[in-house]
Protein backbone atom coordinates (compact mmCIF):
# COMPACT_ATOMS: atom_id res chain seq x y z
CA UNK A 1 0.00 0.00 0.00
CA UNK A 2 2.68 2.11 0.17
CA UNK A 3 4.17 2.79 -3.58
CA UNK A 4 2.75 1.13 -7.08
CA UNK A 5 4.22 -2.20 -8.20
CA UNK A 6 6.18 -1.79 -11.47
CA UNK A 7 5.48 -5.24 -12.77
CA UNK A 8 2.06 -5.14 -12.80
CA UNK A 9 1.94 -1.98 -14.65
CA UNK A 10 3.88 -3.36 -17.04
CA UNK A 11 1.84 -6.75 -17.64
CA UNK A 12 -1.44 -4.15 -17.92
CA UNK A 13 0.92 -2.20 -20.65
CA UNK A 14 1.68 -5.24 -22.44
CA UNK A 15 -2.10 -6.34 -22.69
CA UNK A 16 -2.99 -3.19 -23.97
CA UNK A 17 -0.61 -3.02 -26.48
CA UNK A 18 -1.69 -6.40 -27.94
CA UNK A 19 -5.29 -5.12 -28.31
CA UNK A 20 -6.32 -3.90 -32.01
CA UNK A 21 -6.60 -0.17 -32.45
CA UNK A 22 -10.45 -0.69 -32.91
CA UNK A 23 -11.46 2.90 -31.35
CA UNK A 24 -9.05 6.37 -32.21
CA UNK A 25 -10.50 7.74 -29.52
CA UNK A 26 -7.87 5.33 -27.19
CA UNK A 27 -4.64 5.89 -28.67
CA UNK A 28 -1.70 3.78 -27.81
CA UNK A 29 0.97 4.03 -24.86
CA UNK A 30 3.32 6.58 -25.27
CA UNK A 31 6.45 5.98 -23.80
CA UNK A 32 8.56 8.50 -21.94
CA UNK A 33 11.10 9.40 -20.04
CA UNK A 34 9.12 9.81 -16.74
CA UNK A 35 10.04 6.93 -14.12
CA UNK A 36 8.06 3.24 -14.89
CA UNK A 37 6.44 4.27 -11.65
CA UNK A 38 4.41 6.86 -11.88
CA UNK A 39 1.00 6.62 -12.09
CA UNK A 40 -1.22 6.02 -15.09
CA UNK A 41 -3.24 9.43 -15.87
CA UNK A 42 -7.04 8.95 -16.01
CA UNK A 43 -8.50 8.55 -19.13
CA UNK A 44 -10.91 10.97 -20.55
CA UNK A 45 -14.34 9.80 -20.73
CA UNK A 46 -16.07 11.05 -23.69
CA UNK A 47 -19.04 13.69 -23.81
CA UNK A 48 -22.36 12.36 -23.53
CA UNK A 49 -24.46 13.86 -26.45
CA UNK A 50 -27.05 16.31 -25.02
CA UNK A 51 -30.25 16.03 -25.60
CA UNK A 52 -32.18 18.84 -26.25
CA UNK A 53 -36.18 19.67 -26.24
CA UNK A 54 -37.98 21.53 -28.29
CA UNK A 55 -39.15 25.20 -27.29
CA UNK A 56 -42.59 26.36 -26.74
CA UNK A 57 -43.53 29.82 -26.58
CA UNK A 58 -46.38 30.51 -24.34
CA UNK A 59 -48.50 33.18 -25.26
CA UNK A 60 -50.13 35.73 -22.45
CA UNK A 61 -53.56 35.17 -21.42
CA UNK A 62 -54.18 39.17 -22.03
CA UNK A 63 -57.88 37.95 -21.80
CA UNK A 64 -57.84 36.21 -18.07
CA UNK A 65 -55.11 39.61 -17.47
CA UNK A 66 -58.01 41.90 -18.39
CA UNK A 67 -61.02 40.14 -16.60
CA UNK A 68 -59.03 40.08 -13.46
CA UNK A 69 -58.35 43.75 -13.64
CA UNK A 70 -61.72 44.53 -14.50
CA UNK A 71 -63.32 42.41 -11.46
CA UNK A 72 -60.82 44.80 -9.18
CA UNK A 73 -62.33 47.83 -10.76
CA UNK A 74 -65.50 46.36 -10.30
CA UNK A 75 -65.36 45.62 -7.19
CA UNK A 76 -63.86 48.63 -5.80
CA UNK A 77 -66.49 50.91 -7.79
CA UNK A 78 -69.09 49.24 -6.50
CA UNK A 79 -67.89 49.35 -2.77
CA UNK A 80 -67.34 53.46 -3.42
CA UNK A 81 -71.16 53.02 -4.57
CA UNK A 82 -72.31 51.34 -1.33
CA UNK A 83 -70.17 53.55 0.80
CA UNK A 84 -71.65 56.87 -0.98
CA UNK A 85 -74.87 55.58 -0.39
CA UNK A 86 -74.12 54.10 3.06
CA UNK A 87 -73.10 57.56 4.03
CA UNK A 88 -76.23 59.30 3.05
CA UNK A 89 -78.09 56.86 5.12
CA UNK A 90 -76.48 57.71 7.90
CA UNK A 91 -77.04 61.29 7.09
CA UNK A 92 -80.39 61.55 6.58
CA UNK A 93 -81.65 58.94 9.08
CA UNK A 94 -82.01 59.39 12.68
CA UNK A 95 -80.48 56.47 14.73
CA UNK A 96 -79.94 57.47 18.04
CA UNK A 97 -80.43 54.10 20.33
CA UNK A 98 -79.39 51.89 17.92
CA UNK A 99 -76.50 50.14 17.40
CA UNK A 100 -75.10 52.08 14.29
CA UNK A 101 -75.19 55.35 16.62
CA UNK A 102 -71.50 54.45 17.49
CA UNK A 103 -70.96 54.08 13.34
CA UNK A 104 -73.04 57.72 12.77
CA UNK A 105 -71.13 59.85 15.04
CA UNK A 106 -68.28 59.79 13.23
CA UNK A 107 -69.56 60.01 10.05
CA UNK A 108 -71.49 63.30 10.33
CA UNK A 109 -68.64 64.74 12.29
CA UNK A 110 -66.75 64.20 8.71
CA UNK A 111 -69.88 65.39 7.29
CA UNK A 112 -69.67 69.16 9.36
CA UNK A 113 -73.03 68.05 10.87
CA UNK A 114 -73.15 68.54 14.12
CA UNK A 115 -74.15 65.35 15.93
CA UNK A 116 -75.82 66.84 18.78
CA UNK A 117 -78.40 68.27 16.77
CA UNK A 118 -79.27 65.81 13.97
CA UNK A 119 -82.32 66.25 14.52
CA UNK A 120 -82.89 69.53 13.92
CA UNK A 121 -80.54 69.71 11.46
CA UNK A 122 -82.95 67.50 9.34
CA UNK A 123 -85.69 69.63 10.44
CA UNK A 124 -84.03 72.63 8.85
CA UNK A 125 -83.99 70.55 4.92
CA UNK A 126 -87.36 69.39 5.64
CA UNK A 127 -88.77 72.84 6.17
CA UNK A 128 -86.83 73.71 2.65
CA UNK A 129 -88.45 71.22 1.09
CA UNK A 130 -91.99 71.81 2.39
CA UNK A 131 -91.87 75.08 1.29
CA UNK A 132 -90.66 74.27 -1.86
CA UNK A 133 -93.52 71.99 -2.02
CA UNK A 134 -96.48 73.98 -0.42
CA UNK A 135 -95.30 77.55 -0.62
CA UNK A 136 -98.44 79.54 -3.01
CA UNK A 137 -95.83 82.12 -4.79
CA UNK A 138 -93.13 80.26 -5.77
CA UNK A 139 -91.52 82.81 -7.90
CA UNK A 140 -90.81 84.24 -4.51
CA UNK A 141 -88.46 81.38 -3.61
CA UNK A 142 -85.08 81.90 -3.18
CA UNK A 143 -82.85 79.16 -1.94
CA UNK A 144 -79.70 81.22 -1.43
CA UNK A 145 -81.74 83.96 0.66
CA UNK A 146 -83.54 81.59 2.66
CA UNK A 147 -79.88 80.28 3.67
CA UNK A 148 -78.21 83.09 4.12
CA UNK A 149 -81.04 84.07 6.99
CA UNK A 150 -80.71 80.53 8.43
CA UNK A 151 -76.54 81.47 8.57
CA UNK A 152 -77.15 85.25 9.85
CA UNK A 153 -80.15 83.75 11.90
CA UNK A 154 -77.79 80.69 13.74
CA UNK A 155 -74.32 83.16 14.28
CA UNK A 156 -77.09 85.36 16.24
CA UNK A 157 -78.10 82.96 18.31
CA UNK A 158 -74.91 83.34 20.24
CA UNK A 159 -76.02 86.40 21.58
CA UNK A 160 -72.59 88.26 20.28
CA UNK A 161 -72.93 91.53 18.64
CA UNK A 162 -69.55 91.22 17.18
CA UNK A 163 -69.94 88.13 16.01
CA UNK A 164 -71.73 87.77 12.61
CA UNK A 165 -72.20 86.38 8.86
CA UNK A 166 -71.98 88.77 5.93
CA UNK A 167 -73.41 88.24 3.28
CA UNK A 168 -70.60 88.72 -0.09
CA UNK A 169 -72.06 92.37 -0.49
CA UNK A 170 -71.71 93.66 3.08
CA UNK A 171 -68.37 91.07 3.46
CA UNK A 172 -66.96 93.46 0.52
CA UNK A 173 -67.95 96.54 2.05
CA UNK A 174 -66.01 95.68 5.18
CA UNK A 175 -62.81 94.81 2.87
CA UNK A 176 -63.09 98.14 1.61
CA UNK A 177 -63.46 99.54 5.01
CA UNK A 178 -60.39 98.06 6.17
CA UNK A 179 -57.91 98.29 2.79
CA UNK A 180 -59.43 101.89 2.13
CA UNK A 181 -59.67 101.22 -1.88
CA UNK A 182 -63.67 101.21 -3.40
CA UNK A 183 -65.50 103.18 -6.23
CA UNK A 184 -68.18 105.47 -5.01
CA UNK A 185 -68.87 109.40 -4.16
CA UNK A 186 -66.32 109.62 -1.11
CA UNK A 187 -68.15 110.04 1.91
CA UNK A 188 -67.73 108.11 5.26
CA UNK A 189 -71.19 108.08 6.88
CA UNK A 190 -72.67 107.20 10.60
CA UNK A 191 -76.29 106.95 11.60
CA UNK A 192 -77.75 109.52 13.89
CA UNK A 193 -81.06 109.21 15.05
CA UNK A 194 -82.15 106.91 12.09
CA UNK A 195 -80.50 109.69 9.38
CA UNK A 196 -77.69 108.76 7.37
CA UNK A 197 -75.11 111.57 8.41
CA UNK A 198 -71.77 113.16 6.29
CA UNK A 199 -69.48 112.03 8.87
CA UNK A 200 -66.35 112.26 6.61
CA UNK A 201 -65.67 113.70 3.27
CA UNK A 202 -62.60 112.37 1.29
CA UNK A 203 -60.46 114.81 -0.26
CA UNK A 204 -60.88 115.08 -4.21
CA UNK A 205 -63.50 112.61 -3.72
CA UNK A 206 -67.20 113.84 -6.09
CA UNK A 207 -68.60 114.83 -2.63
CA UNK A 208 -66.14 117.10 -1.70
CA UNK A 209 -65.93 119.15 -5.12
CA UNK A 210 -69.52 118.92 -5.25
CA UNK A 211 -68.99 120.98 -1.99
CA UNK A 212 -71.03 118.61 0.04
CA UNK A 213 -70.12 118.98 4.22
CA UNK A 214 -69.73 117.00 7.12
CA UNK A 215 -73.12 116.76 9.19
CA UNK A 216 -75.09 117.08 5.89
CA UNK A 217 -77.49 114.38 5.61
CA UNK A 218 -78.26 112.02 2.94
CA UNK A 219 -82.59 111.81 1.95
CA UNK A 220 -82.63 110.38 -1.35
CA UNK A 221 -80.98 108.33 -4.36
CA UNK A 222 -82.06 108.41 -7.34
CA UNK A 223 -85.23 110.44 -6.67
CA UNK A 224 -86.31 107.46 -3.99
CA UNK A 225 -86.88 108.95 -0.52
CA UNK A 226 -84.29 106.78 1.62
CA UNK A 227 -86.57 105.30 4.83
CA UNK A 228 -86.77 106.89 8.35
CA UNK A 229 -85.37 105.41 10.38
CA UNK A 230 -82.40 104.03 8.61
CA UNK A 231 -82.18 100.51 9.50
CA UNK A 232 -79.66 98.63 6.78
CA UNK A 233 -77.25 101.27 6.26
CA UNK A 234 -74.75 99.14 4.19
CA UNK A 235 -77.72 98.61 1.66
CA UNK A 236 -77.52 102.78 1.23
CA UNK A 237 -73.76 102.91 1.15
CA UNK A 238 -74.05 100.30 -1.53
CA UNK A 239 -76.38 102.44 -3.74
CA UNK A 240 -73.90 104.68 -3.66
CA UNK A 241 -71.16 102.35 -5.09
CA UNK A 242 -71.03 101.00 -8.24
CA UNK A 243 -68.71 100.87 -11.15
CA UNK A 244 -66.43 103.69 -11.93
CA UNK A 245 -67.42 106.76 -14.55
CA UNK A 246 -71.67 105.89 -13.92
CA UNK A 247 -73.29 108.31 -12.73
CA UNK A 248 -75.99 108.77 -9.65
CA UNK A 249 -78.11 111.28 -8.12
CA UNK A 250 -78.33 112.32 -4.76
CA UNK A 251 -80.08 114.61 -2.62
CA UNK A 252 -78.59 116.41 0.96
CA UNK A 253 -80.24 118.03 3.26
CA UNK A 254 -78.50 120.89 5.68
CA UNK A 255 -79.26 121.38 8.85
CA UNK A 256 -77.52 124.60 9.42
CA UNK A 257 -79.70 125.91 6.29
CA UNK A 258 -82.80 124.87 7.90
CA UNK A 259 -82.67 121.37 6.19
CA UNK A 260 -82.94 123.08 2.42
CA UNK A 261 -82.33 119.90 0.06
CA UNK A 262 -80.16 120.19 -2.68
CA UNK A 263 -79.61 117.29 -5.68
CA UNK A 264 -76.56 116.89 -7.31
CA UNK A 265 -75.67 114.23 -9.98
CA UNK A 266 -72.01 112.82 -9.14
CA UNK A 267 -69.94 110.68 -10.91
CA UNK A 268 -68.65 107.33 -9.32
CA UNK A 269 -64.91 107.00 -9.11
CA UNK A 270 -62.08 104.88 -7.75
CA UNK A 271 -61.16 106.52 -4.44
CA UNK A 272 -58.52 105.81 -1.71
CA UNK A 273 -59.62 107.39 1.49
CA UNK A 274 -56.59 108.27 3.50
CA UNK A 275 -56.56 107.04 7.18
CA UNK A 276 -54.12 109.68 8.48
CA UNK A 277 -54.27 113.11 7.74
CA UNK A 278 -52.31 115.82 9.70
CA UNK A 279 -51.54 119.71 10.06
CA UNK A 280 -49.87 122.13 12.00
CA UNK A 281 -52.05 123.86 13.69
CA UNK A 282 -51.28 127.44 16.26
CA UNK A 283 -48.58 127.38 19.36
CA UNK A 284 -46.69 124.85 17.21
CA UNK A 285 -49.48 121.84 17.96
CA UNK A 286 -48.91 118.67 15.96
CA UNK A 287 -52.40 117.55 14.35
CA UNK A 288 -52.23 113.53 13.63
CA UNK A 289 -56.23 112.97 12.35
CA UNK A 290 -56.91 108.95 12.15
CA UNK A 291 -60.81 108.91 12.04
CA UNK A 292 -60.57 106.18 9.76
CA UNK A 293 -60.30 102.52 10.67
CA UNK A 294 -56.65 100.84 11.57
CA UNK A 295 -56.14 99.53 7.85
CA UNK A 296 -53.42 97.60 5.98
CA UNK A 297 -51.77 100.48 4.94
CA UNK A 298 -52.39 102.81 7.84
CA UNK A 299 -48.86 102.58 9.48
CA UNK A 300 -47.35 103.30 5.89
CA UNK A 301 -49.25 106.90 5.26
CA UNK A 302 -48.88 107.54 9.64
CA UNK A 303 -44.69 106.83 8.94
CA UNK A 304 -44.91 109.09 5.47
CA UNK A 305 -47.06 112.01 6.77
CA UNK A 306 -46.37 112.59 10.22
CA UNK A 307 -42.57 111.61 9.73
CA UNK A 308 -42.40 114.78 7.51
CA UNK A 309 -44.37 116.63 9.81
CA UNK A 310 -41.69 116.16 12.75
CA UNK A 311 -39.04 116.74 10.34
CA UNK A 312 -40.27 119.57 8.75
CA UNK A 313 -41.67 121.37 11.74
CA UNK A 314 -40.24 120.12 15.43
CA UNK A 315 -44.19 119.84 16.98
CA UNK A 316 -44.01 120.87 20.61
CA UNK A 317 -46.96 118.91 20.67
CA UNK A 318 -49.08 116.29 19.28
CA UNK A 319 -52.94 115.84 19.13
CA UNK A 320 -54.12 112.09 18.22
CA UNK A 321 -57.84 112.54 17.07
CA UNK A 322 -59.46 108.98 17.06
CA UNK A 323 -63.16 109.97 17.48
CA UNK A 324 -64.68 107.85 15.31
CA UNK A 325 -62.35 105.10 14.96
CA UNK A 326 -64.06 102.04 14.56
CA UNK A 327 -60.71 100.00 15.26
CA UNK A 328 -59.62 97.64 12.63
CA UNK A 329 -56.38 95.87 12.64
CA UNK A 330 -54.70 95.39 16.32
CA UNK A 331 -51.21 94.64 15.07
CA UNK A 332 -51.74 98.49 13.51
CA UNK A 333 -52.76 99.62 16.74
CA UNK A 334 -49.32 97.56 18.59
CA UNK A 335 -47.25 99.34 15.62
CA UNK A 336 -49.17 102.99 16.46
CA UNK A 337 -48.16 102.67 19.94
CA UNK A 338 -44.94 101.98 18.79
CA UNK A 339 -44.54 105.44 17.65
CA UNK A 340 -45.06 107.27 21.12
CA UNK A 341 -44.32 104.16 23.47
CA UNK A 342 -40.67 102.85 23.64
CA UNK A 343 -41.50 99.01 24.12
CA UNK A 344 -43.53 97.06 26.97
CA UNK A 345 -47.28 96.58 26.65
CA UNK A 346 -49.25 97.48 24.41
CA UNK A 347 -52.53 94.69 25.89
CA UNK A 348 -53.06 91.51 27.34
CA UNK A 349 -55.33 88.96 25.11
CA UNK A 350 -57.04 85.82 26.48
CA UNK A 351 -57.77 83.21 23.85
CA UNK A 352 -59.59 80.03 25.79
CA UNK A 353 -59.61 77.76 21.99
CA UNK A 354 -55.77 78.50 22.27
CA UNK A 355 -55.38 77.76 25.75
CA UNK A 356 -53.98 81.50 25.87
CA UNK A 357 -54.70 83.22 29.20
CA UNK A 358 -53.61 87.00 30.31
CA UNK A 359 -50.92 86.63 27.61
CA UNK A 360 -48.95 90.38 26.87
CA UNK A 361 -48.61 91.66 24.06
CA UNK A 362 -46.04 94.26 23.03
CA UNK A 363 -45.75 97.41 21.45
CA UNK A 364 -44.27 97.50 17.96
CA UNK A 365 -41.60 99.73 17.93
CA UNK A 366 -39.63 101.92 14.50
CA UNK A 367 -36.15 103.06 14.89
CA UNK A 368 -37.00 105.59 12.66
CA UNK A 369 -39.97 107.66 14.04
CA UNK A 370 -39.43 107.75 17.75
CA UNK A 371 -42.46 110.14 19.41
CA UNK A 372 -41.31 109.67 23.10
CA UNK A 373 -41.13 112.48 24.71
CA UNK A 374 -43.40 114.96 23.35
CA UNK A 375 -46.97 116.05 25.06
CA UNK A 376 -49.30 113.70 23.30
CA UNK A 377 -53.30 114.77 23.90
CA UNK A 378 -56.38 111.93 22.42
CA UNK A 379 -59.21 112.94 21.26
CA UNK A 380 -62.08 110.02 21.98
CA UNK A 381 -65.65 109.68 21.43
CA UNK A 382 -68.27 107.20 21.49
CA UNK A 383 -67.06 105.66 17.92
CA UNK A 384 -64.08 105.08 19.39
CA UNK A 385 -64.22 101.71 19.93
CA UNK A 386 -61.79 98.36 19.60
CA UNK A 387 -58.31 98.36 18.18
CA UNK A 388 -58.24 102.26 18.64
CA UNK A 389 -59.15 101.61 22.15
CA UNK A 390 -56.15 99.12 22.67
CA UNK A 391 -54.39 102.62 21.65
CA UNK A 392 -55.89 105.05 24.20
CA UNK A 393 -56.10 102.24 27.32
CA UNK A 394 -52.35 101.61 26.55
CA UNK A 395 -51.38 105.43 26.35
CA UNK A 396 -53.80 105.87 29.41
CA UNK A 397 -52.26 103.30 31.32
CA UNK A 398 -48.71 103.97 31.13
CA UNK A 399 -49.37 107.99 31.53
CA UNK A 400 -48.06 108.86 28.18
CA UNK A 401 -51.18 110.71 27.21
CA UNK A 402 -54.24 112.91 28.31
CA UNK A 403 -57.50 111.83 27.07
CA UNK A 404 -60.11 114.38 26.09
CA UNK A 405 -63.56 114.14 24.99
CA UNK A 406 -66.30 111.62 25.60
CA UNK A 407 -65.97 107.68 26.73
CA UNK A 408 -65.10 105.28 23.94
CA UNK A 409 -67.08 102.46 23.04
CA UNK A 410 -66.04 99.59 25.27
CA UNK A 411 -65.33 96.97 23.05
CA UNK A 412 -62.78 94.56 24.83
CA UNK A 413 -63.00 91.66 22.19
CA UNK A 414 -61.27 91.12 18.77
CA UNK A 415 -62.44 89.01 15.37
CA UNK A 416 -61.52 86.81 13.10
CA UNK A 417 -62.50 87.86 9.71
CA UNK A 418 -62.74 84.21 8.35
CA UNK A 419 -63.57 84.33 4.03
CA UNK A 420 -65.89 81.62 3.16
CA UNK A 421 -66.82 79.75 -0.21
CA UNK A 422 -69.47 82.57 -2.26
CA UNK A 423 -67.68 85.62 -1.14
CA UNK A 424 -69.62 86.00 2.17
CA UNK A 425 -67.88 86.12 5.17
CA UNK A 426 -67.82 84.91 9.16
CA UNK A 427 -67.12 87.65 11.50
CA UNK A 428 -66.57 85.25 14.62
CA UNK A 429 -65.32 86.97 18.27
CA UNK A 430 -61.90 84.04 19.09
CA UNK A 431 -60.18 86.77 21.87
CA UNK A 432 -61.04 89.15 25.10
CA UNK A 433 -58.39 91.93 25.37
CA UNK A 434 -57.43 93.95 28.22
CA UNK A 435 -55.54 97.31 29.32
CA UNK A 436 -52.02 97.58 30.61
CA UNK A 437 -53.81 97.88 33.64
CA UNK A 438 -56.13 94.62 32.84
CA UNK A 439 -59.41 96.38 32.48
CA UNK A 440 -61.58 94.89 30.11
CA UNK A 441 -63.08 97.11 27.53
CA UNK A 442 -66.52 95.29 27.25
CA UNK A 443 -66.85 95.12 31.18
CA UNK A 444 -65.75 98.62 31.89
CA UNK A 445 -68.03 100.17 29.24
CA UNK A 446 -65.05 102.10 27.80
CA UNK A 447 -62.38 104.10 28.82
CA UNK A 448 -63.43 107.71 30.98
CA UNK A 449 -61.19 110.80 29.67
CA UNK A 450 -59.23 112.47 32.05
CA UNK A 451 -61.24 115.77 30.60
CA UNK A 452 -64.85 114.93 29.81
CA UNK A 453 -65.64 117.25 27.06
CA UNK A 454 -69.22 116.88 25.16
CA UNK A 455 -70.38 119.09 22.38
CA UNK A 456 -73.68 120.65 22.09
CA UNK A 457 -76.03 119.99 18.96
CA UNK A 458 -75.94 124.07 18.37
CA UNK A 459 -71.55 123.91 18.58
CA UNK A 460 -72.25 120.79 16.24
CA UNK A 461 -74.82 122.68 13.98
CA UNK A 462 -72.22 125.65 13.81
CA UNK A 463 -69.38 123.34 13.10
CA UNK A 464 -67.71 124.26 16.07
CA UNK A 465 -65.26 121.64 17.74
CA UNK A 466 -64.83 122.13 21.77
CA UNK A 467 -63.11 119.12 22.36
CA UNK A 468 -59.72 119.72 19.71
CA UNK A 469 -60.16 123.57 21.55
CA UNK A 470 -59.65 122.12 24.93
CA UNK A 471 -57.07 119.88 23.31
CA UNK A 472 -55.13 123.12 22.11
CA UNK A 473 -55.74 125.05 25.31
CA UNK A 474 -54.36 121.58 27.66
CA UNK A 475 -51.27 121.43 25.28
CA UNK A 476 -50.24 125.49 25.08
CA UNK A 477 -51.33 125.78 29.25
CA UNK A 478 -50.90 121.87 30.45
CA UNK A 479 -54.35 122.55 32.01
Amino acid sequence: MGGYCPTLIQEVNKLMSEQPDTNPQFPAPVETSQPEFLPLAPTPTPAAPMLTRPVTRIKPDRLGMFLGVFRWVFFLLMAFIAGIFFTIFMQTRTLEGTPLEIVQKPILDWSGIPADAHKQWLALQQAFTLVDQNFYEQDKISHKDMIYAAAEAAVASLGDRFTAFNRPQVAQANDDHITGKFVGLGVTPEIKEGKYVVKRVIPNSPIEKAGIKEGDVLVAINGTRLPTPITDPVAVSTQLRGEVNTKVKVTFARPSDNNKETEYELTRQELIAPSVDTQMLDNNIGYIDMRQVFGSNTMNEFDQKVGALVKNNNPAGFILDLRGNGGGLTDTARQLLGRFLDGGVAYYDDIPTQNVHMRPEDVLTNPDLKIYDKPLVVLTDGGTASASEITVGALHDRKRATIIGEKTYGKGVAQYVIDLLDKSALRVTFESWYTPNKTNMTESKGITPDIVVTPTDQQKQLGQDPQLDRAIQYLTTNS
